[in-house]
């Protein structure tokens, strides 16, 4: 007779990884459908799964057949004359790296002549994950060899995320908001027409921001802000979702907090190995005019920060007040705070019409 327990109360069934074959509970598995595979963990799941798209399942990195499982072009013979199928184009694991194959946040970052560089300036490094389109007639190597060898040449790298789906990860080397100004330019015009990611949950833009820029108090302010109950509203607003696994929030936060948070949340400060901050509080985006406002609300949040920031009530109307304040600073962020009411009575100030230019002199919009 098999041995049974005839006095407990329990009757939550034990689960195995059928991956790593660990015990584990509700909570650490994840729901969607997975190819071959009862049970998976989470974190199998984010290391050994990718999207397929022709069969809407999740299949195993060992089980991924590319004639199986990505969507080939329809008319091969229309294009013979494009690069697409250029017999001297480098195989593909050239341009796309695994997740794991570093960053060049320690790199020397990238400035327009005209600038004045020094440890304090504030640059960036984008983060933008992304799904190719249905529609798209190019192939997920196709655009990945597009962005690097055309559209953000000398500039990027390509990496696979098996948890986006059918897509990759574009990480930008560093630089100073005044070169990503122009430098996204052809990718917007491009190669992003056939690829999408606001819509896709799983799809974030991640902007990291260098340590050196700030002090203590400064990191303590937008760390606030970003986390307040206050703001949630609007950071969810100008985030394009809410918090999730992949951006967590923290409740009542406070100066002191920075000292010991190291989650991964909305804002993941003093990054484990690296001289960067993180804001991981966006949706991807590869609209233009959505991409930039989000850099510039990065680079506005953080010049607050460093300047005419308050250490008490840190909220968003002082803020927006003073994205109004520097309007031509932050011309896609300063209509998108018109366009959703949180600027009114701006008297003689009009909707913006004109963005970047390349003049030095004339770097203002109107």
């Amino acid at each position: 007779m098999p041995n049974t327990n005839t006095n407990t109360t329990n009757t939550n069934p034990t689960h195995y990884c059928d991956v790593c074959n660990e015990e584990l509970g509700d909570s650490e598995t994840e729901n969607p459908q997975h190819e071959n595979f009862d049970v998976v963990c989470c974190e199998c799941h984010s290391r050994h799964f990718r999207y397929s798209d022709r069969r809407e399942v999740w299949v195993h990195n060992d089980h991924w057949d590319q004639e199986i499982h990505e969507y080939d072009d329809d008319n091969d013979d229309e294009y013979d004359d494009d690069n697409d199928h250029d017999e001297d184009r480098p195989a593909e694991s050239e341009y796309i790296y695994a997740y794991s194959s570093g960053s060049f946040r320690r790199e020397t970052p990238f400035f327009k002549p005209y600038e004045t560089f020094t440890d304090k300036t504030l640059t960036l490094g984008v983060e933008l994950e992304v799904q190719v389109r249905r529609s798209s007639r190019l192939s997920r190597s196709d655009l990945a060899f597009n962005i690097t060898q055309h559209d953000l040449k000398n500039f990027s790298i390509i990496k696979n995320d098996s948890s986006i789906g059918y897509g990759f990860e574009i990480v930008s080397k560093p630089a100073t908001f005044e070169y990503h100004k122009t430098a996204w330019d052809i990718f917007f015009t491009n190669t992003a027409q056939y690829l999408r990611s606001f819509r896709d949950s799983d799809c974030g833009l991640h902007i990291h921001v260098n340590r050196s820029a700030f002090s203590k108090t400064h990191v303590g302010r937008f760390f606030i802000f970003i986390n307040s109950d206050v703001n949630k509203t609007f950071v969810d607003d100008i985030s394009g979702r809410t918090a999730t696994h992949y951006c967590l929030r923290k409740k009542e936060p406070k100066f002191k907090d920075i000292k010991t948070y190291r989650e991964r949340g909305a804002v993941n400060i003093y990054c484990d190995r690296t001289l960067t901050h993180e804001f991981r509080c966006f949706s991807g985006n590869v609209k233009k005019e959505s991409f930039f406002k989000t850099l510039e609300f990065t680079v506005a949040l953080c010049h607050y920060s460093q300047n005419e920031c308050s250490n008490v009530n840190i909220n968003y109307i002082d803020f927006c007040n003073y994205v109004k304040s520097k309007h031509f600073e932050y011309p896609y962020l300063f209509n998108w705070l018109v366009d959703r009411g949180y600027l009114k009575n701006l008297n003689r100030l009009k909707h913006k019409t004109k963005f970047y230019t390349n003049n030095r002199r004339n770097k203002k919009c109107v």
